[in-house]
């Protein structure tokens, strides 16, 4: 599957570069294509009975292509903290950083301090969310490479169902191109 390159147009506007909370009935249309098939794949897991997915439930294979871009964090809560399980090599390489079993409010300061609700939000109840902004200043990569923001969707997994001990993450970083177009960094 080979993302397609998407103009400025084609792109959504959050104009205040803030985060949601993805109702049931979104469908994600003005999202990246691997955003939104991350999100289908995630619905399609949950159960009847409306129970979360669990972490055993993602599957790599099933998820191969979009790998690269992912992340799953462990929560702990009193106090909450999120401790990275697993991250994509892009993923990782967007940050800047190397990202091993690392805190997150440790190896990402100001993403701790943008995101603290929203992580919070997405474990409490037990609903994804989404984003497309301005990415935090401290990841080098990011600003190096000449990336002008990112989209990302966090998704709740709960081993029990109900009470999210996990959350799975896909992120996607954009690039201007000669000023008239942007592609994500998966395009590339």
């Amino acid at each position: 599957m080979t993302p397609p390159f998407l103009t400025f147009s084609d792109l959504p506007r959050v104009f205040d570069g803030g985060w949601r909370v993805v109702r049931a009935a979104e469908r994600g249309n003005d999202w990246h294509p691997q955003v939104r098939e991350l999100m289908y794949y995630w619905m399609r897991k949950c159960n009847a009975d409306g129970h979360l997915p669990t972490r055993q439930d993602i599957d790599r294979i099933e998820l191969s292509e979009l790998l690269p871009h992912m992340w799953m964090l462990d929560v702990t809560r009193n106090p909450w903290r999120f401790r990275y399980r697993m991250a994509g090599s892009e993923f990782a390489a967007s940050t800047g950083r190397t990202i091993g079993n690392d805190w997150y409010d440790e190896l990402r300061p100001l993403a701790w301090a943008a995101n603290r609700t929203r992580l919070i939000t997405t474990v409490r109840d037990g609903m994804p969310t989404w984003r497309r902004g301005a990415m935090p200043v401290e990841d080098d990569a990011f600003e190096f490479n000449g990336w002008s923001e990112v989209e990302n969707l966090m998704l709740p997994l709960a081993n029990d169902g109900i009470n999210v001990d996990t959350i799975l993450g896909i992120s996607l970083p954009y690039r201007p191109i000669d000023l008239w177009e942007a592609a994500p960094l998966a395009a590339q």
